[in-house]
This record gives structure tokens, C-alpha cells and sequence, in this order.
């Protein structure tokens, strides 16, 4: 009797088993139909048994995801708390170098070397090294260079290389004096130089626009900021620069995942770069990463930027599925799901796949005419599935295609 009943609570799971893949396969071959390409990998993350693949092993341009990889690139390579300068003491005089730290003088973040400058009665002397990455990354869009999420990259990053536009005014009030008026935007940057061109922006609303960075002018906001003069060093003075170590990194990771900070994405490869290289080259990071940590991933990628503002980054459903097994594994459930972004009530992802219940833990990727989500679900019954769902070339809305992707997730919370 009790063989009986295994045989018959077996054949009724195969029996729904076999319902569910036909339902899954049918969703599938209507994304066949589409004139967009989809890539979509679902994988029993305890058992690593696939559940759907589509297009795994197809390469797609992917965005934010890129920052997956950052993510554990950084968690890999880096302490619990970074240095925005190294520095020594000479008699009356500080020298110090900038150590390419993304978070100095952002209101949101924490950091603690604007009091250990500000409160020395020592004469501060900025001690310069070469920068050797160029301000934008290979394959971004020239012509976003005025808005926020794309700032340039600069060896002394401040303010996050944003100017704060609210009221007509400008924050630092150093670029005050650049605006003028102009009727036929509400505002922009010349591209060439630190002039802003404004018209109106309504009351109590708040832009960001990037500036155009120079060592001379971020010595000058440091010194308008700490008022106190800072001095340039002619050469580079002999002395024993230690790290002033003034920034915690999990702030730092918040922000890279739950707004998506291309900045920080960014910042966290040259100093990874610096550390591993002795030298500022975000491709020198992504070397490291390949060649070090991810020497077994199943489909090499074209990776040329930690942020995936690059169109030229080429990666495949199937190595992100592989990358979000290494976190899961090396870090754990819990700090893997604290990171990431999710949905459900009042949760950052909620807004684009709605629901009643946290269940998707995962990392939007969008760029003009693509869209893609990777991370995990935590299904009706408590398995936890690992995810790739990537779809490029579109013309439709953004919001349809999130909308066509969310109905699909959901169908994998309550069948697994």
C-alpha cells in the first residue's frame, strides 16, 4: 500500500511537472513571435537543476546588470572601509594625494576627511599622480554627458562631479557666476566648458548636471568648501603617505545597487585598478576580475566598463546566472538579498514589477530599447530560483515590456 502511494503522489507530480513546462514553454514561444530578442535562464539554486532556458548562451547588451559583476568584483578586492587620501605631516605643512574615493563631500554618504582637513592648523599641500583613465568609458553616449547619471571620472572626485540645480541657483555657488539665460531648454552644460545654460526650473524641484572636471578646479571647490587655501606641490615630495581611512563601504554598495550609481560603479573599479596595478584604469579592473575570479565563467564576455553604461558590453544569460551563484555562495542568502534590490511594499523594484509580497531580489538593467532583470525569486513554496531575464532591441515602451516580463515571474512564484 505504501509503494502504492509513493507511485501515485509521484505520477501526480510529473503530471503537474509536465503541465507547468507546457504552460512555461507556450509564455516562451510568444516571446518567439516578438520582433525583440529575448534571452531568459532559470536555475534551482540548491539544485542547480534548469527549469527554462532560452537563449542562455546568447550574448545581449546588458546594461546596469554590468554592476552584478562590480558588485562582487568589489566585494572580493576590497575592506569594510576605504580612504579618500593618503597624507603625511612635515612640520607645519599636510601633504596629501587624492586616492580616487567617490564619496567625499556627498551629502548621502559617509565620510569623514572633510573634518580631518578642515580642523589641522597645518598648511594643506596636494600632492598630484597621474591619472590615466579618460573621463568617459568606451562605447557611452557623448551626448548624455549633461545628465546626472553620467559625470566624468577625474583623479580628485568631488561632489560627485555634480552641480545641484534648484531654484535657479547652483550648489556650489562657485558656478553661480556661469549661468546665463537661455529660453530654448530648461537647462544644459556647453560641452566644452563650465557654462550653464538655464531657463527655468519649477519651485522645489532639484536637477543634477555634470561639470567639467579639472584638478585646479577641484582643489578650488575643496578650498571654497573648507575655507582655507590649498597649495599645489611643483613635484612630488618625498614622505610616507599613509591612507586616512574615512569611508565605510557598505554605504557605498547601497547606493550601487539600489540607485544604480554609475559613479560609484565606476570609482570602485580605479581604486580596485589602483590597489591591484598601481595604476587608475578601470580596464585594468576588469582584467583582474576575468583572469582572477571569474577564470571559469561559461561565456567570456566583452566587458569594458563597471557601470554597463557601455553599449559596447556583451554578456550572456547563462554567466549571469554563474555570477549570481558566486555571490549567493561566497557571501550568503542574507547579505546577497540585503544588497540587492526588491519588490514588495515600499521596496525599490515595486514600482516596475509590482506585487503584494517581497520576492524578487535582483538588479535592473535599462538602456534605450533594452531591458533586463537578474537575481533571485523566492517562490509560493519556498524555492529559490536563480534568473536571467534578458530582452534587447525593442521599440515598444519600456513599461511593456516590464509589464510582459512581471506576468512571467509571477507564473514562477506560484508554479515552483
Amino acid at each position: 500500500m505504501r509503494k502504492l502511494t509513493l507511485l501515485v503522489v509521484f505520477l501526480t507530480f510529473l503530471v503537474q511537472s509536465c503541465a507547468v513546462k507546457k504552460e512555461f514553454q507556450q509564455s516562451i514561444n510568444t516571446y518567439q513571435l516578438q520582433n525583440y530578442f529575448t534571452g531568459l535562464l532559470v536555475v534551482n539554486t540548491q539544485s542547480k537543476d534548469t527549469l527554462i532556458n532560452y537563449n542562455s548562451q546568447k550574448y545581449f547588451t546588458p546594461a546596469s546588470t554590468t554592476k552584478l559583476f562590480t558588485l562582487y568584483t568589489s566585494l572580493k578586492s576590497l575592506p569594510d572601509s576605504i580612504a579618500t587620501i593618503s597624507y603625511f605631516d612635515l612640520g607645519d605643512k599636510r601633504y596629501f594625494k587624492a586616492l580616487a574615493d567617490p564619496t567625499f563631500l556627498v551629502d548621502s554618504l559617509p565620510n569623514s576627511t572633510y573634518g580631518f582637513l578642515k580642523n589641522t592648523d597645518k598648511e594643506l599641500i596636494f600632492v598630484s599622480e597621474e591619472f590615466s583613465d579618460f573621463i568617459y568609458g568606451d562605447g557611452w553616449q557623448w551626448d548624455d554627458f549633461q545628465y546626472y547619471y553620467m559625470p566624468e571620472k577625474s583623479l580628485f572626485p568631488i561632489y560627485s562631479n555634480l552641480v545641484s540645480l534648484e531654484n535657479n541657483r547652483l550648489t556650489p555657488k562657485h558656478f553661480q557666476q556661469f549661468i546665463q539665460k537661455d529660453f530654448k531648454k530648461k537647462y544644459y552644460r556647453d560641452f566644452l566648458q563650465n557654462d550653464f545654460y538655464i531657463d527655468s526650473i519649477p519651485s522645489g524641484k532639484r536637477r543634477f548636471i555634470p561639470f567639467k572636471t579639472s584638478l585646479e578646479l577641484s582643489l578650488q571647490l575643496l578650498s571654497d568648501t573648507l575655507h582655507k587655501p590649498i597649495y599645489k606641490a611643483n613635484e612630488i615630495e618625498e614622505g610616507n603617505f599613509k591612507p586616512y581611512i574615512s569611508t565605510p563601504i557598505r554605504p557605498i554598495y547601497d547606493r550601487l545597487m539600489q540607485q544604480s550609481d554609475n559613479f560609484i560603479a565606476e570609482y570602485l573599479f580605479l581604486i580596485i585598478s589602483k590597489n591591484k596595478t598601481d595604476s587608475y584604469q578601470v580596464k585594468n579592473s576588469i582584467q583582474y576580475a576575468l583572469d582572477s575570479l571569474l577564470h571559469d565563467i561559461p561565456d567570456k564576455p566583452r566587458w569594458v566598463d563597471a557601470s554597463g553604461l557601455s553599449r559596447y558590453n556583451l554578456f550572456t544569460p547563462r554567466s549571469m546566472v554563474y555570477l549570481l551563484h558566486k555571490l549567493y555562495n561566497d557571501f550568503g542568502e542574507e547579505k546577497v538579498f540585503d544588497l540587492l534590490p526588491k519588490n514588495g511594499e515600499g521596496e525599490t523594484l515595486q514600482n516596475n514589477y509590482p506585487f503584494d509580497t517581497t520576492y524578487i531580489y535582483a538588479k535592473t538593467g535599462t538602456v534605450s530599447n533594452n531591458h533586463n532583470l537578474c537575481g533571485f525569486i523566492k517562490t509560493q513554496k519556498g524555492t529559490l530560483l536563480t534568473f536571467s531575464f534578458m530582452n534587447n532591441h525593442y521599440l515598444q515602451k519600456n513599461s511593456e515590456t516590464r509589464k510582459e516580463m512581471n506576468q512571467l515571474l509571477q507564473k514562477l512564484y506560484y508554479n515552483y
